[in-house]
């Protein structure tokens, strides 16, 4: 008899390695990390930059604003004590911008209490103790009225609270408290956070003007927001 014979068994190929599928697979994760790097580099405020505005309106305590709360243009101002360029602008615009706008209610002035260095701090916490009196812009005027070096310290902090009639002893406890240096140290990252690097800075109705400009800029962006 014939024998049958075996059919031999055939060994499975063996299938190669898919270097396609696992390279594309490392580029996503690559690409993933990276983006996850960028945004913690970054920071919240990239995927969502806050204005100033919006920045005040929801931390109203670390804000001052003078005039009506409904009016059309809203100004603020990013200043330092320590700086010329400030002074000059409280001198020369600071009442003019007041009666011609603030108190037709026509604009609202909103500032930022601000420091550019810790040699100012003690100023811009001066004027938040003033605020406790209702006085801030009066007492930030008369800090800018004197010289910068005598504004930065405790004699001309107390020198412009007697000037602007302010009870001076809870003012001064106040100052000795350094009471507002954290919302100070949060407005100025607010500050960084939509790139003001210099002072003075404003900004009308969020678009910015960086300097002491003419007071005639300043009357014609208002205007333009007014419709007039």
């Amino acid at each position: 008899m014939a024998r049958r014979r075996r059919r031999a068994k055939k060994t499975p190929e063996k299938k190669g390695t898919n270097w396609l599928v696992i390279g594309g697979i490392g580029l996503i994760g690559v690409v993933g990390l990276f983006g996850l790097l960028y945004l913690a580099v970054r920071g919240p405020e990239t995927q969502q930059r806050t204005t100033l505005s919006e920045y005040c309106e929801t931390n109203e305590e670390r804000c001052v604003s003078i005039g009506s709360a409904d009016a059309p243009v809203t100004f603020i101002e990013v200043s330092d004590f320590g700086c010329p360029h400030c002074q000059a602008f409280h001198r020369e615009k600071s009442a003019p911008i007041k009666e011609q706008y603030v108190d037709t209610e026509q604009v609202k002035w909103v500032f930022l209490p601000y420091a550019l260095r810790p040699e100012t701090l003690p100023a811009a916490n001066a004027a938040l103790c003033a605020d406790e009196q209702g006085k801030y812009l009066e007492f930030s005027d008369a800090l800018y009225s004197q010289p910068i070096e005598t504004a930065l310290i405790r004699d001309g902090f107390t020198i412009a609270a007697e000037e602007v009639g302010l009870n001076v002893e809870p003012f001064l406890s106040c100052l000795e408290d350094g009471r507002y240096n954290s919302v100070i140290s949060a407005n100025q990252q607010a500050a960084r956070a939509v790139r003001v690097s210099g002072t003075p800075t404003f900004f009308v109705n969020d678009e910015i003007v960086s300097g002491n400009v003419p007071l005639s800029e300043f009357e014609r962006l208002f205007n333009k927001y007014l419709g007039s």
